[in-house]
C-alpha cells in the first residue's frame, strides 16, 4: 500500500485534537443549557446563598474523609511501594481522577504510570489497577441495585414505582451480569483469548476474588464511594429541602453515568445529569442545582488540591534527578 505524503498526513493529525476540543465545548455548553433550563440562575444563586454553613462544612469533612478512604483501599490491592510513596500515589491518582476526563480510568491509568517503575510486572500492574478499578464500579452497581430493591418493596422515602426503582435495578443487573460473563468466558478460554480480553477477565477475577479474601482495608471502598454520597446528601441537606437517602443514592449513580463522557473535570455533564436526577427522584429543581454545584466544587478541589500537593514532590525530586544526570554526562570533546 502506497504511503501518504506527510503534508497529507500532518493535517489530519492536527484536525484531531481541535475536534475533541469543539467536542467538548459542544457537550459543555449543551449541559450548561440543560442546567438553565432545570432551574433559573437568579433561584440557584439565592438557594447557595441561603444553604446552612455548618452542613456544607459537613460536606468538606465528608469528602476529605472519603479521600482517606481511598488511601486505605489503595494500599490493599498495591502493597508493595512504601507507605509515603503509596499515599502520595493515592492522592495523585485521585487527583486525576477529578480533574481529567473518565474519572475513575484516569485514575486507574495514573496509578499505573506513577508506579511502573516499582517491583511489579507490567501485566500484573496493569491487572491490579483493572482490579481496583472493578471493584469500585461494581461495588458501585451493587449499592444501586439494593437501593432500587429496597424502594421497590415500599422502604424509605422516596419514589417507589417500577419506573424509578425497577430501571436501576435492571441497569446494575445487566452491568453485573455482563461482568461476570466475561470473567468466566476469560476463565474458559485462557491464554487462548486475545491479550486484551485476559487482562480484563483477570482483573474482574482479581476483584472477584477479593470477596473472598476479607480485609479490613476493603472497607476503604464502601467508605471511598458512600461518603463521596454523604458528602452530596449533607450539600442537599444545606438547602433545607428533603430528600431520601435511598432516592439521592439513585441519583447518583445515574448523574455519574453522565462523567463518561469526555469532558474535563467533568464540568457541565456532571452537573446537569446530578441536577436532572435529583429533580427526577422528587427534589426541588433550583436546590437540584445549587447543591450539585457546591458539591462538584467540594468533590473537585479536595481531591484536586490534596494530588497536587502530592505531586509537587515528586516533580522536584524528578527535576534534581534530571540534573544529576545532566551533570554527569561527560563533556565534549573539544
Amino acid at each position: 500500500m502506497k504511503s501518504e505524503p506527510a503534508a497529507a498526513v500532518e493535517p489530519r493529525t492536527r484536525r484531531r485534537p481541535g475536534l475533541r476540543v469543539l467536542g467538548t465545548v459542544i457537550i459543555s455548553t449543551v449541559s450548561l443549557g440543560v442546567l438553565v433550563w432545570v432551574a433559573p440562575p437568579s433561584q440557584v444563586i439565592d438557594t447557595i446563598s441561603d444553604m446552612n454553613p455548618l452542613w456544607v462544612l459537613g460536606a468538606f469533612g465528608l469528602e476529605l474523609a472519603s479521600c482517606l478512604s481511598y488511601i486505605v483501599v489503595f494500599r490493599r490491592f498495591f502493597p508493595e511501594p512504601s507507605p509515603p510513596v503509596s499515599r502520595r500515589v493515592a492522592w495523585i491518582a485521585m487527583g486525576a481522577g477529578a480533574v481529567l476526563p473518565g474519572g475513575n480510568f484516569s485514575s486507574a491509568a495514573t496509578t499505573g504510570w506513577l508506579l511502573r517503575k516499582q517491583d511489579i510486572s507490567p501485566r500484573r500492574l496493569i491487572e491490579r489497577c483493572g482490579e481496583l478499578l472493578c471493584f469500585l464500579i461494581l461495588f458501585g452497581f451493587f449499592v444501586n441495585l439494593v437501593a432500587g430493591a429496597v424502594l421497590l418493596v415500599g422502604i424509605g422515602r422516596g419514589p417507589h414505582d417500577l419506573e424509578h426503582a425497577g430501571g436501576p435495578i435492571l441497569v446494575s443487573l445487566v452491568v453485573i451480569g455482563a461482568a461476570l460473563a466475561m470473567m468466566l468466558i476469560g476463565r474458559h478460554y485462557g491464554a487462548r483469548a486475545p491479550r486484551v480480553a485476559q487482562s480484563i477477565a483477570a482483573s474482574l477475577d482479581g476483584a472477584w476474588q477479593r470477596l473472598f479474601h476479607p480485609h479490613w482495608r476493603m472497607l476503604g471502598a464502601a467508605g471511598f464511594l458512600l461518603l463521596d454520597m454523604a458528602a452530596l446528601w449533607a450539600v442537599c441537606r444545606a438547602t433545607g429541602h428533603p430528600l431520601g437517602v435511598l432516592a439521592l443514592s439513585l441519583a447518583y449513580f445515574i448523574g455519574y453515568l453522565a462523567s463518561m463522557l469526555p469532558v474535563p473535570a467533568g464540568l457541565g455533564v456532571l452537573d446537569s445529569g446530578l441536577a436532572g436526577a435529583l429533580v427526577l427522584y422528587g427534589f426541588s429543581p433550583a436546590a437540584s442545582v445549587g447543591a450539585v454545584l457546591v458539591y462538584h466544587a467540594i468533590a473537585i478541589w479536595i481531591p484536586g488540591l490534596g494530588g497536587l500537593v502530592a505531586w509537587l514532590p515528586t516533580r522536584r525530586q524528578r527535576l534534581a534527578e534530571a540534573a544529576g544526570l545532566s551533570l554527569a554526562e561527560p563533556a565534549p570533546a573539544g
